[in-house]
């Protein structure tokens, strides 16, 4: 996933005006949480991202890595959103 994609969904929702007035955050089209970079925690993103090595030797053994890693990314992003937290806070409900 690609940060200038991130930022293109929230600068969308934003203009379309898809707010979630009960979880305070703006919409993608799927409903999920846009994310403002602003409110990225790059230091918890950056845990969650396997390095090329550990990527590429898992996705040999694992045919679901890549689609555990995407969902990874994923929870760091809408933890940002949902509101600020620790990178051990957002690792340890990755991890559950």
């Amino acid at each position: 996933m690609r940060l200038s994609e991130v930022y293109d969904v929230f600068i969308e929702a934003k203009n379309y005006k898809r707010w979630d007035e009960e979880r305070k955050f703006y919409l993608d089209p799927q409903e999920n949480p846009a994310v403002d970079l602003k409110n990225v925690d790059f230091k918890a993103l950056a845990t969650a991202i396997p390095t090329a090595g550990e990527f590429y030797s898992k996705i040999k053994e694992d045919k679901n890595y890549e689609k555990e890693v995407e969902k990874r990314i994923k929870r760091v992003n809408n933890a940002s959103v949902e509101k600020k937290k620790s990178v051990e806070e957002i690792i340890d409900e990755s991890q559950k």
